[in-house]
């Protein structure tokens, strides 16, 4: 499953993108507002991005973003379960030469169009810790709205809820 957008080519996650992310993940406050990925070693990374390409086999739900003209990496994109809960989530990476640049608006507008024109999702949702207010606004502007919040590791996590 490939998707596009005006600027990108949206690609299922593979071995071959492992370096490139990698790199992401190093880049100054790349983890900053995603807890799984915070303050781990390169062990723990390799390893979870095997598992999604593992998850990947049974149910695309993790993407590689690339630029249309030059190939280059810009970074990762999901839609998939939220843990063990019912919810599918929504999420962006980018590498930090791409931020505000409108390329979080338009790779999630194209995955949340993805998941509920093509597979027929009654309910996407975006989660995020309070204090990533990027998100927040991201979220409202692609017409999500609250949903409800939960408090886990000391921290307060907002859920943001769009559906058609």
């Amino acid at each position: 499953m490939i998707l596009e957008t005006t600027r990108t080519t949206i690609t299922p996650l593979a071995k071959s993108d492992i370096p490139e992310i990698m790199e992401m993940y190093h880049e100054p406050d790349s983890n900053k507002f995603i807890p799984p990925l915070l303050d781990k070693n390169e062990d723990y990374y390799i390893d979870f991005l095997n598992k999604k390409i593992e998850y990947n086999k049974n149910e695309i739900g993790f993407w590689t973003v690339r630029h249309t003209t030059d190939n280059a990496f810009i970074g990762t994109v999901n839609l998939n379960q939220f843990a063990d809960t019912d919810m599918i989530h929504i999420g962006c990476h980018l590498k930090r030469e791409y931020w505000n640049q409108g390329y979080a608006f338009e790779l999630m507008s194209r995955l949340r169009d993805y998941g509920i024109e093509d597979k027929h999702l009654k309910a996407i949702h975006g989660i995020f810790s309070e204090e990533h207010e990027v998100s927040a606004k991201l979220l409202e502007k692609l017409n999500f709205v609250f949903f409800k919040s939960w408090i886990e590791n000391e921290k307060q996590i907002n859920i943001y809820r769009y559906t058609p």
